[in-house]
């Protein structure tokens, strides 16, 4: 008998089915990935081959994410997820329509139209929002729950459950852990958990889900993941949706590549260890360093006094029993939380009674950790803190002057003191949460204990560690599972893991930080040997102490300060025995008092008044317990709505979103509706509902308040129009370098909105561009009134009227100002400027009420823009400081610093682009003061706001009551880059493509020495990732590891060079390389000017002539050309190898021309011969695909992952946006400036190049019409393309991608498109925001791929899924012509 196997190999199993002839399935079997996949595939192999003769399976399939681990000689038929899940369900149940799929690391929806006789769609998550299976099994293992009974105690939440991050794992296990704090039930918790997954899967597609769905993968068996999936999509649907599991669930893929596979030759033989490719760059091996340890092992005999400290952390919970000195532990004990405070906190308490805990009298008691407001009530503290304050506490009994690092199981902690004095404070944003019990469940996934040190001594068995990623635990998920397909050994996976921990605390928490020489390690992961060790290789010449008792130094910290608190008085705690035997019932309600809908847990125990908490007012309130508070936020916000006045005016209704800058140009908008009479409407405050519908309509990558400008639309439904404009210059010019940008994701919100809501006509945006006075405003809104019927010169009164309020606006918060520094300074309290963008400040339901628990802190919240910020000159700090809130954050931060009455809280959001180059500035500018940092989102929960916001107002009162503030060393903060090269010096050019090379040229032809860089490896990311926090963007990074590999590995004199790095003046981060570059490059000892040219000028900037300028752009379009005959040739080779090899070749022999100011010509000529006669003329043609996005990502092969090659690789043909098309935008800009600007000068100068230009490109494209189909459109072809979704005016990669996008998918001979960007990208998500949009307008593929620099093989899943659709569509249209 024949058979057919397939085999699915995912990131946490391998799976197999083993079908017959006529499509009986005759085994199915599954393998846990531990060591490697081809361990877990040849274990699935032998067992198959104990019943069956492999030499009767003819044909073999593989699919998934590990597939690439199969030898080529086997002739394994290699099958995207998608197709082999849709044929494994179609085989039995061929009505399917939708089919999910949830995997670990990655989930997918697959829409069907007509089985696979029509083109499916496949919409897959993004690289933020992985690990959803994998998740569930770690959370059910931290809470002690096995995956047999998760579903049935969810299936018991009663009630509305509380909400939970959609957007990735680790935001969801932050909200989680912030729920179990707040005594939410174990049933609740895991359902809202189940929902939050499901939210995240119907997110992935836009508009109703077709019936009947089926759920497959190993989720499916969770039947409360089941039923939240079935609520969720009946909710979008409008009508109930029954989401089927069916038979097999698990092994459908593995079925579907077998049925495939049918008809396939293929050899079934055991995988080999040997031989297997690894791209990764070794790195040193850990030390084995020796521990501290905890010293504790007696029982209290005699009564005595002492003080108690409790942590209830997030993970664990902890006690601690001081003597009456505060000098000796009398006792402790530790235990995991697992989901239940109040039982954890009674069981500690057993335990110490155990220990003789009863012989003690109590003296005072202290509660920390993110649950210590419910126990702390709960047992009777007499204090009450935050982990921050405990922890410093606690250090100062070790060493009063050292640093503090405090990892906890989801928290980490950062304390730098000078003098004693702590200076600066930082707690863990989202993406460098859950170090702590990562690692024990990652460790767990692995099949290693941490708890009895085998992880450890794994660790240091292992030969070298290599680079897994600092960007966050879900991401590092990815990596592991990349490197297990790649073979590496679990030992060096555990040390790597190790070195990880340590480089993603430095990088997200230390951050830009100075720490001192001496530094405290505390915390329960401190006991890992290995963690241990990557601290002391990372921080290498600082003196690391490890903490004796780390594990409970919070607990301890607790203990100190209830010593301090109750000196003089009774305790309030209840008793050992009483806390034990209490009665505690834990019941939740949504407060309806108002718009908030706060989710409240009750806490009732017999004989005492019911306690509340969650509340966000003082109607149910035992956190603060202050009433609420007015503050200038309250009185700025009537300011900037006064103009509103609800339910007047008449005719049509315009609805405005209270959203974004609307918080900035209220009463201009406002004011313009109201001069035209018409009805205005204006969105509600913020919500949860809003929140939740923002979410669920937005890009999930998108930032959070773009997020919310969708729900606020939503909210305007019933609106006949809605006003919202496209903003991009918030005030006047001030030069070139001081454009006064709003971001680019601002600029385009309008658009983006109109796409993903389908708005069309019904949304009216006007223009908003300052830079240039009022007049173009005015015309802009005049157009507006035309569309609302009204007449131009009516509308232009109308915006002056517009124009006026917002003048008045700006005039009374000025005064509003005043008032408050004068108030601030009579009452002698501190003042916190909320250094944010109105928008994040002002919205108190986003940010989550800052500004009132400031208040409630007592001190005094500051809006920015009540500060005089025009006293301050921006480029005072820099010599680009182009987008209008990097101007304002730098004035804020520099008052704030000069007066002793003033501190910064710097409010961001995941994912700003700006602020990953601001905050660096700002740091610099408050020197030595302390500045907070939190990170507001869809995920923020209210207790790790306090928690942050107490330990900041305790910091900033300690620094202010200190005798002797510390003085820090004033740096030079200054950045700026040069335009002018120094011919004396060799000039050092990262290769972000081959271009390089004719650049390079092209200067040494005119009398520079030029130097190109090595092209980028892993080596770049290993340097540059310890001088950045990773929330700037690749190329950044990439390009820095250039010069500091250059530094590090070059040695000897190194004061002859300067270094090269391309600009602009906003509004893309790309501007700020060069400034920020050259500042870390001076920290770190290699003080390297770094030269520029900014694409304002049209890269007419340097020193080096007008010969220059041509000579480089005659290069760029020759090679331009030449990476087109290599893509043109390359997948139809005769020999493998040849055409890149003759690339090469004349790459440099073009170089060698422009070096020599040779004419080139015949050369061309030549090389479109030889690439001609390379072309094996009987292979079919493939299907072609167009890549664009940002430019340096989709040119550079190391950031991308060799994407042209992958794509190849797939079976497709390739063409890339060249170089030369942004040079081109760069100069029809160029003139389309000197216009609006009446510089006849530059318009002649301009317009002359851009002739040049065109002529040259033409005559050089001849060169290879041989063998090359058309040529590349005009700038102004590209911009009409876009312009049908987004303006021209919002300028950049997103106008050039878009219209290249819409160019490729309307003609014939292109299959689809890929948009390439770095995450976190903002034009680049600009383009993914709309690209499913696309894709179903043209009806071709259009996906969004995002790189960010580790080992993942998410992105590889949606080519092979993007390539094989395309495949499929292609056969298709061949057959439809034949028939």
């Amino acid at each position: 008998m024949s058979y057919s196997l397939g085999v699915d190999i995912g990131s946490v199993s391998a799976k197999l089915a083993l079908i017959g002839g006529s499509g009986r399935t005759f085994r199915l079997d599954t393998e846990k990935i531990t060591v490697n996949p081809r361990t877990a595939v040849n274990a699935l192999l032998e067992r198959l081959g104990g019943e069956f003769d492999p030499g009767e399976i003819a044909g073999v399939g593989v699919s998934g994410s590990g597939k690439t681990v199969i030898p080529e000689e086997l002739n394994w038929t290699e099958y995207s997820s998608s197709l082999a899940i849709a044929s494994g369900l179609l085989h039995r149940h061929p009505d399917a329509r939708t089919i999910i799929q949830i995997g670990g690391q990655s989930s997918l929806v697959i829409g069907l139209e007509d089985g696979l006789r029509k083109p499916w769609q496949v919409i897959s998550n993004s690289l933020c929002a992985a690990g959803t299976g994998r998740f569930l099994e770690q959370q059910a293992y931290r809470l002690g729950i096995t995956m047999d009974d998760f579903a049935s105690l969810a299936l018991k939440c009663e009630g509305s459950p509380p909400r939970i991050a959609a957007r990735c794992s680790v935001f969801a296990k932050s909200d989680l852990i912030h729920l179990q704090q707040k005594g939410v039930p174990v049933a609740a918790m895991l359902y809202a958990l189940c929902e939050s997954i499901a939210r995240m899967v119907a997110s992935l597609k836009k508009g109703i889900f077709e019936e009947p769905v089926y759920l497959v993968g190993g989720v499916a068996a969770n039947s409360a993941i089941v039923k939240a999936l079935g609520e969720i999509l009946s909710a979008r649907n409008g009508h109930q949706v029954s989401v089927v599991v069916p038979g097999d669930y698990l092994y459908l893929e593995s079925i579907g590549s077998a049925l495939l596979s049918k008809d396939k030759s293929s050899s079934v033989a055991m995988l080999s260890q040997a031989g297997v490719r690894q791209r990764y760059f070794k790195m040193p091996k850990l030390e084995v360093i020796d521990l501290p340890g905890n010293g504790l092992k007696r029982r209290i005999e005699e009564p005595c006094s002492g003080y108690l400290g409790v942590d209830v952390g997030s993970t664990s919970t902890k006690a601690v029993i001081l003597d009456e000195s505060g000098t000796e532990i009398l006792a402790k004990n530790y235990l995991m939380t697992v989901g239940k405070p109040v039982d954890a906190v009674r069981q500690v308490f057993r335990n110490l009674l155990l220990d003789g805990a009863g012989k003690i009298n109590v003296a005072g008691v202290g509660v920390t950790g993110s649950g210590r407001y419910l126990v702390g009530s709960f047992i009777g503290a007499d204090l009450v803190k935050n982990e921050i304050t405990a922890q410093t506490q606690a250090a100062m009994e070790i060493d009063p002057e050292a640093d503090i690092i405090e990892i906890g199981g989801q928290d980490s902690k950062l304390v730098i003191k000078r003098n004693g004095v702590v200076i600066d404070y930082q707690m863990n944003k989202a993406c460098a949460a859950g170090t702590g019990s990562f690692i024990d469940e990652l460790a767990e996934m692995l099949g290693v204990s941490v708890k009895n040190g085998d992880f450890a001594r794994l660790a240091f068995t292992a030969p070298h560690t290599m680079e897994l990623g600092t960007r966050c635990a879900a991401f590092m998920g990815q990596a592991v599972a990349s490197a297990q397909q790649e073979g590496v050994s679990l030992e060096v996976i555990t040390a790597s893991l190790s070195n990880s921990i340590a480089k993603n605390y430095l990088s997200k928490v230390v951050g830009h930080r100075k720490l001192g020489n001496s530094i405290i390690l505390t915390g329960a992961v401190f006991y890992n040997q290995a963690v241990v060790s990557a601290f002391h290789q990372q921080l290498e010449g600082k003196t690391l102490t490890v903490a004796e008792h780390r594990e409970v130094s919070g607990a301890i910290g607790a203990a100190l300060l209830a010593k301090g608190e109750v000196t003089g008085r009774k305790s309030k705690f209840k008793g050992f025995q009483k806390v034990v035997d209490s009665e505690c019932v834990l019941t939740m309600f949504n407060c309806q008092g108002c718009d908030n809908n706060c989710t409240i847990t009750r806490m009732r125990i017999p004989g005492e008044s019911p306690v509340f908490y969650g509340s966000r007012c003082d109607r149910y309130d035992s956190i603060i317990g202050q009433a609420s508070q007015a503050t200038f936020f309250d009185e700025r916000e009537r300011l900037i709505f006064r103009e509103y006045r609800e339910g007047s005016g008449g005719g049509p209704s315009v609805g405005i979103p209270r959203a974004l800058l609307v918080y900035d140009y209220a009463p201009l908008l406002i004011g313009f509706l109201n001069g035209l009479g018409v009805r205005v409407v204006l969105s509600r405050q913020t919500t949860k509902e809003v929140v939740e519908q923002a979410v669920e309509l937005s890009y999930a990558d998108s930032c959070f308040p773009l997020k919310l400008l969708h729900g606020h639309v939503a909210a305007l439904s019933d609106a006949d129009f809605i006003l919202y404009p496209c903003v991009i210059r918030l005030g006047k010019k001030d030069g070139d370098e001081n454009q006064k940008y709003a971001c680019p994701l601002i600029q385009a919100s309008p658009y983006i909105i109109r796409q993903a809501l389908g708005l069309e006509e019904r949304l009216l945006i006007p223009v908003i561009d300052f830079s240039r006075g009022h007049a173009e405003v005015i015309n802009s809104l005049a157009g507006v009134a035309e569309k609302l019927g009204f007449g131009r010169k009516q509308g232009r009164k109308a915006a002056i009227l517009g124009l006026k309020a917002q003048q008045q606006f700006d005039i009374d918060r000025v005064a509003l100002g005043r008032r408050l520094l004068r108030q601030l300074r009579e009452s002698g309290r501190l003042g916190v400027v909320l250094l944010a963008r109105s928008y994040m400040a002002q919205d108190a339901g986003a940010n989550l009420g800052i500004a009132e628990k400031l208040a409630q802190l007592d001190v005094v919240p500051v809006p920015l823009d009540l500060l005089p910020l025009d006293l301050v000159d921006p480029k005072q700090y820099s010599d680009r400081p182009y987008w209008m809130y990097e101007s304002k954050f730098i004035a804020g931060t520099a008052i704030a610093a000069a007066d002793e009455s003033l501190y910064g809280l710097a409010l961001t959001n995941f994912g700003c682009g700006p602020n990953s180059f601001i905050l660096r500035v700002m740091e610099d500018i408050m020197g030595g003061k302390p500045l907070g940092q939190l990170e507001i989102d869809e995920h923020a929960a209210e207790a790790g706001i306090v928690t942050r916001l107490e330990a900041f107002v305790d910091t900033i009162k300690s620094y202010a009551r200190s005798a002797k503030q510390p003085e820090t060393p004033r740096r030079d903060i200054y950045r700026g880059a040069s335009t002018v090269i120094n011919a004396q010096k060799t000039l050092l050019l990262p290769r972000m493509a081959p271009h390089a090379d004719v650049i390079a040229a092209a200067m040494e032809a005119c009398g520079v020495r030029a130097q190109v860089l090595p092209e980028p490896d892993e080596r770049n990311l290993l340097y540059s990732n310890q001088v950045t926090s990773g929330t700037e963007c690749l190329p950044y990074r990439v390009t820095l590891g250039d010069f500091m590999r250059y530094y590090y590995e070059n040695g000897g004199d190194q004061k002859n060079v300067e270094g090269f790095m391309t600009g602009s003046y906003g509004p893309c981060r790309l501007g700020k390389y060069a400034i920020e570059q050259g500042r870390v490059l001076k920290e770190i000892g290699f003080d390297l000017p770094i030269r520029t040219s900014v694409s304002n000028n049209a890269y007419r900037d340097l020193n080096l002539g007008p010969d220059f300028e041509r000579l480089t752009w005659n290069g760029i379009v020759a090679v331009d050309g030449l990476q087109r005959l290599l893509w043109r040739v390359r997948p139809y080779g005769k020999e493998k190898g040849s055409a890149d090899k003759l690339f090469a070749e004349y790459l440099g022999r073009i170089a060698d021309g422009v070096r020599r100011k040779e004419n080139y010509d015949v050369l061309l000529r030549q090389a479109t011969a030889e690439f001609s006669s390379l072309v094996d003329p009987t292979l079919p043609p493939r299907p072609l695909v167009g890549i664009n996005g940002e430019i340096y990502l989709r040119s550079n092969r190391f950031s991308n992952n060799d994407l042209v090659k992958v794509c190849e690789d797939a079976g497709l043909e390739v063409i890339v946006s060249p170089i030369g098309e942004w040079i081109k935008y760069t100069s029809y800009r160029n003139v389309e400036d000197a216009i609006k600007n009446l510089n006849l000068k530059k318009m002649v100068a301009s317009y002359i190049k851009k002739l040049v230009q065109e002529r040259d490109e033409h005559r050089i494209a001849g060169y290879y019409r041989e063998l090359l189909d058309g040529r590349e459109p005009s700038t102004a072809a590209v911009l009409a393309k876009s312009n049908l979704y987004l303006s021209p005016r919002c300028g950049g990669e997103a106008v050039l991608s878009i219209g290249s996008g819409v160019e490729w998918s309307e003609r014939p001979d292109f299959a689809g498109v890929i948009s390439v960007m770095p995450h976190g990208c903002m034009p680049g998500g600009i383009v993914a925001a709309m690209a499913e949009k696309f894709g179903t307008v043209y009806q071709k593929p259009w996906i969004s791929l995002t790189y960010d620099g580790f080992l993942e093989t998410n992105n590889l899943t949606r080519i092979n899924n993007f390539a094989e659709l395309i495949r499929f569509c292609r056969q298709e249209a061949i057959e439809g012509v034949l028939t």
